[in-house]
């Protein structure tokens, strides 16, 4: 990342509601990798403001575009070309080839082109870059946001294993980084934090805001972090290779899509949760350096027996937790059940109404899903003679029988 480069932000609210990577399961029909940009909460008229110093290189009207009415600003910064794009928009105030300013305004918010609601989307790009699963020269806005960093705490954390730098306190929130094992982290807060993050350490579900030694910033999981620094290890007389096992698992780091192919872009077949082991096909000793590589997939078999494939950066070679309780769902009536999620998919068989249903997935992710139409869910029949898995439309579908 260039050090010169600086983005202000772009509203006047400081929440972001949706960051760059997340909800990927809503964004793999656009054949991306997620979320492509920052959202930031802005009612209909809000005011927005360049990011940086730049031109105005296009205001592109509202045509059944994505974006709807938006507006492109090109910024050249040490030898370097950006572009920052500001869409659904309300109304432009600038107009192509206009000079502008950080912080002049230049649009109002609004909710055109594909949006639920009202708010400014943010697109970043770096011409020339290249970031796996999105479009030429998209890159996540994050880590160039300028803000005012929060106050440290004097209290040190440090990670049990390796473990990603999220920016949210959740799951499925975009990454920042991977921290190593044992790598110190200062607790950021106000009064009182460090407590509270002492309380929180070990606790599954917890997070803890934290800042790396080269100052990024973002949230960890807490039941990955100590407050003792680690011991070094004793070097000792190397141990004899133990024998190799025939068979290898990773597992998923959060509720993952399984793949038919090594692509965003291929059809789902399953999802897999971090406590289901997905046993590597072939030469697994070739495989298992590709474990938490940006650019790699790994051909696995799912809990089920099929094969499919998975981005090996979202796998690890110990499993997760298994959820407390997985969201059980009822067909609001006879549906079909299907090896895909695509209502063109082969059909698996038939689903008599209220049948229950568990779905593998992330019970919070899944029950968000319920009820919305071209939205699908993984789940398992668990009636005998043995368990089917499948998909079901979710707008067919209910938490609670009917």
């Amino acid at each position: 990342m260039s050090e010169q480069f600086k983005l202000r932000w772009p509203v006047d609210s400081r929440t972001i509601t949706q960051y760059f990577g997340e909800n990927p399961h809503i964004y793999a029909r656009y054949n991306q990798a997620g979320h492509e940009g920052l959202d930031f909460r802005a009612p209909v008229g809000a005011n927005v403001y360049a990011c940086a110093d730049g031109q105005v290189l296009d205001v592109r009207p509202n045509r059944g575009n994505a974006y709807g009415l938006h507006v492109r600003l090109q910024h050249v910064v040490g030898g370097r070309e950006y572009q920052t794009i500001y869409a659904h928009l309300s109304r432009a105030l600038v107009s192509a080839g206009q000079q502008v300013a950080a912080g002049d305004l230049i649009a109002r918010a609004g909710m055109t082109g594909h949006t639920y609601g009202p708010h400014l989307h943010l697109t970043l790009k770096l011409i020339g870059a290249k970031t796996l699963g999105y479009p030429d020269g998209v890159i996540d806005p994050l880590p160039y946001l300028q803000d005012e960093a929060p106050p440290q705490t004097d209290l040190i954390v440090y990670t049990t294993a390796g473990v990603r730098l999220r920016a949210r306190p959740t799951t499925v929130s975009a990454q920042l980084a991977w921290l190593d094992e044992a790598e110190p982290l200062t607790v950021l807060g106000g009064a009182g934090a460090a407590d509270e993050a002492r309380a929180k350490i070990g606790q599954h579900g917890e997070w803890i805001h934290v800042q790396r030694a080269d100052g990024m910033i973002g949230y960890v999981a807490a039941w990955y972090l100590q407050l003792a620094q680690p011991e070094p290890v004793t070097p000792t007389e190397p141990e004899p290779e133990p024998d190799l096992p025939d068979e290898m698992a990773v597992y998923a780091t959060e509720a993952l899509n399984v793949r038919n192919g090594p692509s965003t872009g291929s059809s789902r077949i399953g999802i897999a949760l971090p406590h289901q082991p997905l046993i590597l096909v072939g030469d697994w000793a070739e495989a298992l350096p590709k474990v938490g590589d940006r650019s790699e997939w790994l051909h696995v078999h799912l809990p089920d027996g099929r094969r499919g494939y998975v981005a090996a950066w979202y796998v690890q070679l110990t499993p997760g937790p298994a959820p407390e309780k997985l969201l059980v769902v009822y067909p609001v009536q006879d549906m079909n059940f299907r090896e895909r999620p695509t209502v063109r998919a082969k059909r698996i068989g038939r689903l008599a109404h209220n049948t229950p249903l568990v779905v593998n997935d992330d019970p919070a992710r899944a029950l968000a899903l319920v009820g919305r139409y071209d939205e699908w869910l993984y789940v398992r029949h668990p009636q005998p003679p043995e368990d089917e898995w499948g998909w079901v439309a979710a707008w067919y579908v209910s938490s609670t029988p009917t």
